[in-house]
């Protein structure tokens, strides 16, 4: 009963664990504790595959100066691979003869042991001994088992002697050689395209910063206002041409931006062709001699396991960057546009490619957080400890850096309600200026005077939106109180129709202008108020033009403007009363 105990791993395994003694259950990781015996693969010093178990007692703890370890089963597996490379690898002039080889069965000193020897080394190579706790854990007599034995080393040092002949080491070479040609013909071609695209890349990109520079010059290079002569814009006409100037480049950054991509998505496939050629080749390099042999399977275990998670983490990150462009384009009509509603066409430009910024780095860090993820598991790292430490660091940092976690909600309400986008004109009470770069966290705007604004997210409480869907020119003029308001009403209707049906003006102005009429009569004359809507950012260009065209109106009309008026009239001094009479009302 002992026996077929001892013969079956699996009832072995039942034993209860042994509580409280945490220092006793230390066997290296190659050894499996079966009870009272312990077992451990003999790996093949040739290509490192296992070629049979052996057993012997189980020593409860190495630690203890008593324990006998030339006695534990980890030593007598090494001990068997030392032998096997003894007969196989050390034995080299000469080496052992295959054809006179004999792996036979003895019994030395009441062991039964294999031995090996040829007709060279006559003394027979003491390679393994069978012991009754190794029949007891296979569960076969001992010379049954030895026969099992011996066929398995007989087998392994022929197979051994065969590859390091004379002749199989040479055809070896020639096939390294092989690798090796195709191996450095290959990186030569890749390597060349790489080159060919990365140059093509690096044109392209030097384009897409010219039409950036020009795109941001042009504001200041339409500076001068012909029809009135003047150097300088005023400040919101500058907002203005910055933002059209913008709006007016994105289209071909974006198409260079697409080409761009295509063109980086062809280098990371030709540096991963590469990877690939390589890894494979050192793969193939191994399993032509014996002795790498055994690390071949290592070569295909974790670095390949860890090398798919970075490809497919890269593949990700790039095919979620497409989709999004794709969902994002305007031009192409994206899945997008008609969730985001905007107002006009530029506005779901700008919009898009705000919320397509903010995408792109939110899908990065989660695809690259989910691949370390990944590789920490591959690496034998529990990931439930990971995610565990991983919550814990980050809430110690939520408390550290709270204004950031603002900056980032504050970011996310932003882009969801739409409050502003890149390109548009936005003022938030401490700052004013072009929006050129939004995400989670900051916003930057540029100022009038060029200068670049970083403000965190978080600290954006009220935002005026210059040149969200459309603008308008709130114009009001006082015109002198002795002028007949018909008349002043008259003209400012013909001159802000006149502008609305000009050509050159019609397609910035939305609708047909609408004079309010009188807004007040005050001291500096009659307030007439006519309001403009426009297209955004063309409120300053329209209304300066649609000023410039009333003042010349008026001049022609002879409407003269209000002036502060004030009235002072003279009043004769009262009379002097004498000294000895009193004044009136008064009694002494």
């Amino acid at each position: 009963m002992l026996l077929a105990g001892l013969s079956q791993p699996g009832a072995a395994q039942l034993a209860l664990p042994d509580f409280g003694q945490a220092n006793r259950r230390n066997p290296p990781p190659e050894v499996t504790r079966l009870g009272s015996i312990e077992v451990a693969p003999v790996r093949s010093p040739i290509t490192g595959e296992d070629l049979f178990v052996v057993a012997s007692p189980t020593i409860t703890d190495r630690n203890l100066e008593r324990a006998d370890l030339t006695a534990a089963v980890e030593e007598r597996a090494a001990e068997v691979s030392a032998r096997l490379r003894r007969a196989v690898l050390d034995r080299l002039t000469p080496p052992m003869n295959p054809e006179t080889l004999a792996v036979d069965v003895g019994v030395l000193n009441g062991v039964t042991v294999i031995t090996a020897k040829d007709d060279h080394y006559t003394q027979p190579l003491i390679l393994v001994s069978v012991t009754r706790v190794d029949s007891n854990y296979h569960g076969l007599p001992i010379a049954q088992l030895a026969g099992q034995w011996r066929g398995i080393l007989t087998t392994e040092i022929r197979t051994g002697l065969k590859e390091l002949s004379s002749e199989v080491v040479l055809q070896d070479l020639v096939s390294v050689g092989r690798i090796l040609l195709l191996l450095v013909a290959l990186t030569v071609g890749l390597s060349v395209a790489k080159h060919l695209l990365g140059r093509r890349q690096q044109r392209l990109r030097r384009l897409r910063d010219e039409l950036q520079a020009a795109a941001e010059s042009a504001g200041p290079q339409a500076a001068l206002d012909p029809q009135e002569g003047r150097e300088a814009l005023e400040r919101d006409e500058r907002r203005a041409q910055q933002r059209e100037a913008l709006i007016q480049g994105l289209d071909q950054v974006a198409s260079l931006d697409r080409r761009l991509s295509v063109l980086s998505f062809l280098q990371w496939l030709l540096f991963w062709s590469l990877v690939l050629v390589w890894y494979f080749g050192l793969y193939q390099l191994s399993k032509q001699f014996p002795v790498l042999e055994k690390y071949s399977e290592e070569v295909l275990a974790i670095p390949i396991r860890l090398l798919l998670i970075w490809f497919f983490t890269g593949f990700a990150i790039r095919l979620c960057r497409r989709l999004i462009d794709r969902f994002t384009n305007v031009q192409d009509g994206g899945s997008l546009v008609g969730v985001l509603a905007a107002g006009d066409a530029k506005r779901l430009q700008l919009r898009a490619s705000t919320i397509a910024g903010a995408a792109k780095g939110f899908a990065t860090i989660l695809l690259i957080g989910f691949g370390l993820l990944l590789a920490l598991g591959v690496l034998g790292l529990p990931t439930g400890s990971v995610l565990a430490i991983g919550g814990i660091f980050g809430l110690a940092l939520s408390f550290g850096s709270q204004s950031l976690v603002k900056d980032l909600v504050n970011g996310v309400l932003i882009l969801a309600e739409d409050q502003y986008a890149i390109g548009d004109v936005v003022d938030t009470g401490a700052a004013a200026g072009l929006v050129e770069n939004l995400n989670l966290r900051v916003t930057q705007l540029r100022s009038v005077d060029g200068e670049l604004i970083t403000i965190p997210n978080s600290t954006i409480t009220q935002i005026k939106n210059l040149t969200r869907s459309w603008s308008r020119v709130a114009f009001s003029i006082s015109v002198a109180y002795e002028t007949d308001p018909d008349k002043a009403l008259r003209v400012l209707n013909d001159v802000a129709r006149q502008l609305y049906e000009d050509p050159n003006w019609h397609d910035k102005i939305v609708s047909e202008p609408t004079v309010l009429g009188i807004d007040s009569v005050t001291s500096t004359g009659i307030a007439i108020t006519t309001w403009i809507q426009t297209e955004p950012a063309q409120q300053w260009a329209v209304g300066r033009e649609f000023r410039l065209r009333v003042r010349r109106a008026f001049s022609e009309h002879r409407i003269d403007i209000g002036t502060p008026r004030q009235t002072y009239r003279l009043e004769p001094p009262l009379p002097e009363l004498p000294d000895s009479e009193p004044a009136h009302g008064l009694k002494v």
